[in-house]
């Protein structure tokens, strides 16, 4: 007969569990803690009363961890982070695993784009024709121009004593109708014929071949009903496939959190919308030292920088991941940083990295920067220098187009994790990510001393 033994002991976040399989300690609330034991590391989801349980990593002692060692500043220095492969910690490998094996699958909906745009231009190519129009149709008639200056008189009839119809104008041309008479041409008028004399006249041919140009025109006639037809199955076509998507790339994390540890994950939020609010916010990419003080306003140290792309307090890493709560995300040159409740989640590319905050660092410093571009208007002046200096600090009178540039009192945060994390963040606004880091300390410190109780 089995036999079980199941005993635990709680203070405050923290319980300590017993049981034959041994000892095992957790943190959180209830529907929303992370299990660390024997087994592995456990998320655990509940709500109403159904528990959704599932492994996301093995145990620790079967995993090796990388190592990376960041290299000193004394040279020209890339700031960058390790190969994304690298960087997921042990307790989040088998997550990262399962992340990156639904985002390489092809999307069914990407995947079916080109063959529907191609069936409507085959439909749309077979069901329209060519031909040729006659423009203007071969001419071959013979013609009456009028020769005298100052006109000529079109009579009723072959003679000088007939009604005058009207009076021609020089050069004026008249289809001719009949030319036996030796000393008048008959010629059609609008409503009429009439005679003119031979004398002020002359007989001419002309003649044009024909011209005729290509135009597009529909040879089926049920282009219409069939466009509709198609997009009357495309429209649920389309729905089934994103419905067989959803169910293929679909990674759900749901957090069941009472109503205290709601609030301290709204002051998460909250931090995040604090540290967004800095009028700069850049990245720093290379550090190189310099020993020309005189051409760089006194600075020791150059660093190439670019502008935050992007700042988010909710985005969703790929389009099917779904999360019950708002995920802040940070978009680096050619990295995004997601911050989850437990854990940084990394996407380069396509493809992701994790690491618990247990494993992960921030430091922050004040620091003085020499501004070269326009101040930002939450900077803190400390002092100016000029951009070419003397030996006494003041400006350096050789050189023409010498601007004053103010010294600035900046943040720096470097984001820093055994695993080969290396991001360097400044912010124009002093401590404005501090509450943030902080809270991110005091999550991986709580972690930390899980994993330390269990050792």
């Amino acid at each position: 007969m089995g036999w079980s033994y199941r005993k635990s002991f709680s203070a405050g976040p923290f319980r300590m569990n017993f049981s034959k399989k041994g000892i095992s300690y957790s943190v959180g609330v209830k529907g929303a803690r992370i299990n660390m034991g024997l087994g592995g590391t456990y998320v655990n989801l509940s709500t109403h009363g159904i528990s959704y349980r599932q492994k996301i990593s093995g145990p620790a002692s079967h995993l090796p961890r990388p190592t990376y060692q960041v290299q000193p500043n004394d040279a020209s220095d890339n700031i960058t982070s390790a190969a994304v492969e690298e960087l997921t910690d042990t307790d989040s490998l088998a997550f990262i695993t399962e992340l990156n094996q639904k985002c390489a699958k092809i999307s069914y909906v990407k995947a079916a784009k080109l063959p529907l745009v191609l069936i409507v231009l085959a439909l749309t190519f077979f069901s329209f024709g060519k031909r040729d129009r006659i423009v203007q149709p071969a001419v071959d008639s013979t013609i009456v121009r009028i020769l005298a200056f100052k006109g000529a008189n079109i009579r009723k009839e072959p003679n000088l004593k007939a009604q005058v119809l009207r009076t021609a104008d020089y050069d004026q041309k008249f289809s001719l109708q009949d030319s036996s008479n030796q000393q008048w041409l008959k010629v059609r008028l609008s409503d009429s014929s009439g005679y003119v004399s031979r004398e002020l006249s002359e007989i001419s041919h002309l003649s044009s071949e024909e011209v005729r140009a290509e135009e597009t025109y529909l040879v089926n006639k049920y282009l219409g009903y069939e466009m509709v037809l198609y997009m009357l199955c495309l429209v649920p076509f389309i729905r089934w496939l994103k419905k067989m998507d959803k169910k293929r790339l679909s990674i759900e994390l749901h957090y069941d959190m009472d109503d205290k540890y709601q609030q301290v994950y709204q002051q998460f939020q909250a931090h995040f919308v604090t540290f967004s609010q800095s009028s700069r916010i850049w990245q720093y990419l290379n550090a190189q030292g310099t020993t020309d003080y005189k051409r760089n306003g006194g600075a020791g140290k150059l660093i190439r920088r670019v502008r935050i792309p992007g700042l988010s307090g909710n985005k969703m890493p790929v389009p099917y991941f779904i999360a019950n709560v708002a995920i802040p995300c940070i978009s680096l040159h050619k990295m995004e940083l997601y911050f989850l409740p437990e854990r940084l989640l990394i996407k380069r590319g396509s493809t992701f990295a994790a690491v618990f905050y247990k494993n992960l660092r921030v430091t922050g410093l004040a620091t003085q920067f020499i501004e070269s571009e326009t101040l930002p208007w939450d900077a803190r002046v400390l002092d100016y220098t000029w951009q070419y200096v003397n030996k006494a600090g003041g400006p350096d009178m050789r050189f023409n187009n010498n601007r004053r540039l103010p010294i600035c009192a900046y943040s720096e945060y470097t984001f820093t994790s055994g695993t080969g994390i290396f991001e360097m963040i400044a912010t124009s606004k002093l401590s404005a990510m501090d509450d943030f880091m902080g809270f991110i300390g005091k999550i991986g410190t709580l972690q930390s001393r899980m994993e330390d109780c269990y050792q």
